[in-house]
């Protein structure tokens, strides 16, 4: 049996709260009566955001992914969630895209660590939902697929800002939250009078319209998308008659283009701590054998290293 098949297998098990070391036989042995599997050590409060998957089945991408589900396994404490902000397809969300990318999850799955997965320009919400049947029954609304994870120190809400187009050659769409997640959206954040709670979505906050929304909340510390492929943290406001800004941070892709990585946002006491953890740069595509990296991306590379995000409690 194969790597790939032997995780399968665990998966199907319905295999939860262990970690299983597949490289080192010191940690992970084959006594005569089966298995011996290494309980996890799990922080609640940790969380993954990975963005920008772009799953191509024929492509370079599938295998920087497997490198980050395997740097995600790695982590001590292991995160109890990771959140993927949406674009988990390549280009047009091809059933074949989703098929991939539910054989890369899978030792996440069986490990035992929560995933919630966001939409973005490139899914397909049809296709995704064939795929991953649960993941969208989870889903707080029907027409669109949108999420609440929950933790002990804060919340995150994971909305769906995707509009779908009709064709096939067409998947650059902007980013938007319809009428109806607005107003979900609105009554949710009214309930966070105590417990801080995050905003996320695919597409940046100036395209999707909920600035307002999010300041009025008393409790909203932060909003975190994907997109734009890079890492960068920043903030927003409503006027400039007003003191209160809002934390936002772009997270990079898995492995397509622009900053390749992912974050690790650990939930303290009064805080939030988000930190990069980079692989390369690279645009448009890797480089091929023999050629020598451009020096603007060594630099962009030194730029981000070990970077950081602080979001404080509102």
């Amino acid at each position: 049996m194969d790597r790939r098949s032997f995780l399968s297998s665990l998966a199907l098990l319905g295999l939860q709260g262990c970690l299983l070391d597949l490289e080192g036989a010191e940690r992970l042995a084959a006594p005569k009566k089966g298995l011996r599997i290494v309980p996890a050590a799990f922080d609640d409060n940790r969380v993954c955001i990975i963005s920008d998957l772009h799953t191509n089945p024929e492509g370079y991408q599938p295998a920087r992914l497997e490198r980050t589900v395997a740097d995600i396994l790695k982590l001590d404490p292991l995160p109890r969630n990771v959140i993927a902000l949406g674009d988990l397809a390549y280009l047009t969300g091809k059933p074949a895209e989703y098929a991939r990318l539910k054989e890369i999850l899978v030792p996440l799955e069986a490990a035992g660590i929560h995933l919630t997965l966001g939409m973005g320009n490139h899914d397909k919400r049809a296709n995704f939902a064939e795929a991953f049947p649960a993941y969208a029954a989870a889903s707080q609304m029907k027409e669109r697929f949108v999420f609440v994870v929950e933790t002990p120190r804060a919340d995150f809400i994971v909305l769906d800002s995707l509009q779908e187009s009709t064709s096939l050659h067409k998947w650059i769409t902007p980013g938007a939250i319809d009428d109806a997640q607005r107003e979900w959206l609105k009554d949710k954040l009214a309930t966070y009078t105590d417990k801080p709670v995050f905003v996320m979505s695919h597409h940046p906050l100036p395209e999707v319209g909920i600035l307002p929304l999010l300041m009025e909340c008393p409790r909203c510390c932060g909003y975190i998308y994907g997109h734009n492929h890079v890492w960068n943290p920043g903030w927003s406001h409503v006027n400039y008659r007003d003191r209160d800004v809002l934390r936002t941070l772009c997270v990079p892709s898995t492995g397509h283009w622009g900053d390749i990585g992912f974050a690790v946002l650990d939930l303290e006491e009064k805080q939030a701590v988000a930190q990069l953890k980079q692989y390369e740069f690279f645009f448009p595509t890797p480089l091929p054998e023999g050629e020598a990296k451009p020096a603007q991306w060594t630099a962009i590379e030194e730029e981000h290293k070990d970077a950081v995000c602080h979001f404080i409690y509102r």
